[in-house]
């Protein structure tokens, strides 16, 4: 993950520097000083969604009451049964949702802020990463790895991410009022959505 946020950060400030590269002879101090700006907000709003994604596992893993142990953005558990290790497993994929829900959801934040966008680029880029890195090895991907083991079916929750990134990019850019709503009981889950055109 280290290696790919890395690859991920370098690129973005190439895309930036390249694009206005011929541009930045001719402007001011002040027009380099606001690309950098947003540059800078774009990695810390994606650095901000891996913190918020791993703070997921972290606060279920103590609901759970339940020690978790960190190597950077790796955890282990030793959970008593299966249950608790499949909440914590799907804790930092619905911290994604949570974030992304309450920054496209709320008008007061901005969307065309360089920080929010970053942030959202994490939800999005990880919402195909994870299915992506998890079909591509054979004993499978972290998290959803960890569900495998924990006896889910994780064709659905790749799916699920799939059709969250999408739906985030599309909202992202079209900006729909759009209002999704979730009920939860140990029975069932039931997800919905409001849209209104």
């Amino acid at each position: 993950m280290k290696k790919i946020g890395l690859v991920l950060l370098v690129a973005v400030m190439v895309f930036l520097a390249g694009n206005s590269g011929v541009a930045l002879a001719d402007e001011t101090s002040e027009a380099r000083w606001n690309l950098a700006k947003k540059g800078a907000g774009f990695v810390a709003g994606f650095a901000s969604g891996v913190l918020f994604h791993e703070a997921g596992h972290e606060i279920v893993a103590r609901l759970e009451n339940v020690n978790i142990n960190w190597s950077g953005t790796r955890w282990t558990v030793n959970a008593a049964n299966n249950t608790k290790l499949r909440h914590i497993a799907l804790a930092g994929f619905g911290a994604q949702i949570i974030s992304t829900e309450i920054l496209l959801g709320l008008d007061q934040i901005p969307k065309d802020n360089s920080y929010v966008l970053g942030w959202l680029a994490f939800n999005v880029i990880e919402s195909f990463y994870y299915p992506l890195r998890n079909q591509l090895r054979d004993d499978g991907y972290g998290d959803i790895k960890t569900l495998r083991k924990a006896g889910i079916d994780t064709a659905y929750v790749e799916i699920g991410l799939i059709a969250h990134g999408l739906l985030t990019a599309y909202r992202i850019y079209h900006n729909p009022k759009f209002i999704p709503y979730v009920k939860a009981t140990k029975e069932e889950l039931i997800l919905g959505i409001g849209w209104s055109f």
